[in-house]
């Protein structure tokens, strides 16, 4: 072959190759971008956003670091869905782990009467349901479970605070126990102050050693309507019965009295209902009104106080001392100036005695003895306090022999006709006979008890009462619906109002209060919630606060008059669910509010 033809063939053989090359190595970079485009879509799709792709021909690169173990095998699997699997190289890391940690377990208990509410996260329980055994003591008991109970074993203090709080449960009818390891804390509402001290001593005692404890025990004061104080100044003796808002102002009554020559006093009773604040100023400048004339008495009833002097009391002096105290009295009250002038009537029988009657209309008739004129208006006074304004008849007389102490007698056997709802109460100086019915649960004993702080327990007592509690009827109660617009109407009329940021009631407010029970009274099968509203001025968390708070007040109001109620729960919402625009005086005004909701209930029996 010529030397041409060769180098010929051989150029067109070598022409071949590269062209082959060429197409191969086009052919490889198609599949890579391919590989990788595909490999890709797949992780993307499977939420693998994490993993990588590298391709080395036909071979599939997977790096990355995996979330954990899972999430490396879910995007291998991706992957495999579009390349063989002997073409991937899984270069993978997985995070290192993190220990678990055990969460931090609390558990509340809310018992309102029979109804029980568990709330929390709580270990295991290796030794029975504690709370659950414990609820089961509860006659009647309606729970509802919350708690979250974990596989976590209990920590060193939490059985212990369990048990503890179990037993607390079981004590307090109305509460929150936060139970934490070694740790209660006890928020509770009892009816008195001697309940509360006795509640606070019984705790400490049994609380087991290595666990603190917290308590914040509230007993609410009870609502006094009306609001009464008598002031009796004689020649003989110096008599004082009253109510105080504060024990500061009981105290300072209390000491004006024995200033003013009053031996043997008993503590004022302490409660809500009085029109203004400063009761117990007003209270000592009557009080020393009536030591200026050197006898007399000074009765207070709500925002109506009455001035009477001592029988031949000189009427200008008299004058003069009663502008003095009208310029001393505030604005809300009003004052009645009395300078008797009845002629006293001779007794025939000189024996001192005192009935009082309660009639089956509710009417009362007074007949016997008072020592003189300021003690005849105050025991009329008193009975009109007990027993209505217009259900009174007086037809007792003025005689100078009775015996000391005879006033304080009389209003004692009033308080005693007043747990009648039909009776007679008959005194001397010896003897005190109590006839009728009442519907007062332990009557007999609750009259006796009456009778030996009044008269003392050497008197001698004869008391033939019957104990009458009537059934409720169901049938005859008003629709719980009715019941609802009442108190709406209500409030809307006479909204509860409060001391500025506070959660304390105004005075002013106790006589909208005592409405809203007797109407909740005639419901008290139905359930109604206490809503707190606030505006919006402040922060959000402080409004939430306080409109619970002022929610808590109102239930605690109403619970302290003692009355058959339905179930009442307290709820803030703060400045959440406004009706008016917070940007005007008025719309906030109107925020400011509470309100009473009926809760319907389910089919299940559960509000």
């Amino acid at each position: 072959m010529r030397p041409a033809a060769i180098a010929f063939a051989t150029a067109g053989f070598l022409a071949s190759i590269a062209a082959a090359a060429l197409v191969a190595t086009f052919a490889v970079a198609t599949l890579e971008d391919t590989t990788e485009r595909n490999s890709k879509s797949a992780l993307v799709a499977s939420g693998q956003n994490w993993a990588q792709i590298e391709t080395d021909g036909t071979r599939v690169l997977l790096t990355g670091t995996a979330p954990d173990d899972r999430k490396r095998i879910q995007a291998f699997d991706a992957i495999s869905g579009v390349v063989s699997t002997t073409r991937i190289r899984n270069l993978m890391e997985v995070e290192e782990s993190i220990p678990a940690i055990a969460p931090h377990f609390a558990l509340e208990i809310l018992r309102s009467g029979k109804d029980v509410s568990l709330i929390g996260i709580t270990p295991s329980e290796a030794e029975g349901d504690i709370i659950r055994n414990a609820i089961a003591g509860i006659e009647g008991v309606s729970l509802i479970d919350m708690k979250e109970t974990t596989t976590w074993a209990a920590p060193e203090g939490w059985d212990v605070a369990l048990q503890f709080g179990s037993e607390i449960m079981m004590r307090v009818e109305r509460a929150k126990i936060s139970i934490m390891s070694g740790e209660v804390i006890v928020t509770a509402v009892v009816k008195s102050d001697a309940e509360k001290q006795l509640l606070q001593q019984e705790l400490q005692s049994l609380k087991p050693e290595g666990v603190v404890l917290s308590i914040d025990i509230t007993a609410p004061r009870p609502i006094f309507a009306p609001y009464t104080l008598t002031f009796i100044m004689r020649e003989t003796d110096t008599t004082l019965m009253c109510y105080a808002l504060t024990p500061e102002g009981a105290e300072r009554i209390v000491n004006a009295a024995k200033r003013l020559g009053a031996a043997e006093i008993l503590a004022c009773e302490i409660g809500i209902g009085a029109p203004t604040d400063n009761w117990s100023e007003v209270a000592v400048a009557g009080m020393d009104a009536v030591a200026n004339m050197g006898g007399g008495s000074f009765e207070m009833q709500d925002s109506g106080v009455t001035l009477t002097a001592p029988l031949g009391f000189d009427a200008q002096t008299f004058n003069a001392i009663v502008q003095s105290l009208q310029e001393a009295l505030p604005e809300a009250y009003s004052l009645q100036a009395v300078l008797p002038e009845a002629e006293i009537v001779a007794d025939d029988d000189t024996r001192p005695h005192f009935h009082a009657q309660l009639r089956d209309d509710g009417s009362v008739i007074l007949e016997g003895v008072t020592i003189d004129e300021i003690s005849k208006r105050t025991l009329l006074t008193y009975a009109e306090a007990k027993f209505g304004h217009d259900a009174v008849n007086d037809i007792s007389k003025i005689a100078d022999f009775a015996p000391h102490g005879w006033t304080s007698r009389q209003l004692v056997a009033l308080e005693v006709l007043a747990m009648l709802t039909k009776g007679d109460i008959n005194v001397t100086e010896e003897t005190v006979t109590v006839t009728g019915t009442g519907e007062t649960e332990g009557l007999y004993d609750t009259i006796l008890s009456k009778l030996e702080i009044g008269f003392g327990a050497d008197a001698r007592f004869t008391i033939e009462v019957e104990e009458i509690i009537p059934e409720p009827v169901i049938a005859d109660q008003p629709d719980a619906k009715e019941c609802e617009a009442e108190i709406s109407a209500l409030l809307d009329e006479n909204q509860i109002l409060f001391a500025p940021s506070s959660a304390v009631i105004e005075s002013a407010s106790v006589r909208t209060i005592n409405k809203i029970v007797t109407i909740l009274n005639r419901c008290n099968q139905a359930s109604f919630e206490i809503g707190g509203h606030t505006d919006s001025q402040g922060r959000e968390e402080m409004n939430l606060n306080l409109s619970q708070h002022r929610a808590d007040a109102v239930l605690d109001s109403l619970l302290a008059r003692n009355m058959l109620l339905g179930d009442i729960t307290a709820v803030g919402y703060g400045e959440s669910q406004p009706i008016a625009d917070n940007e005007t005086e008025e719309g906030r005004q109107d925020n400011r509010r509470i309100a009473f909701k009926l809760l319907e209930e389910t089919t299940d029996g559960q509000n």
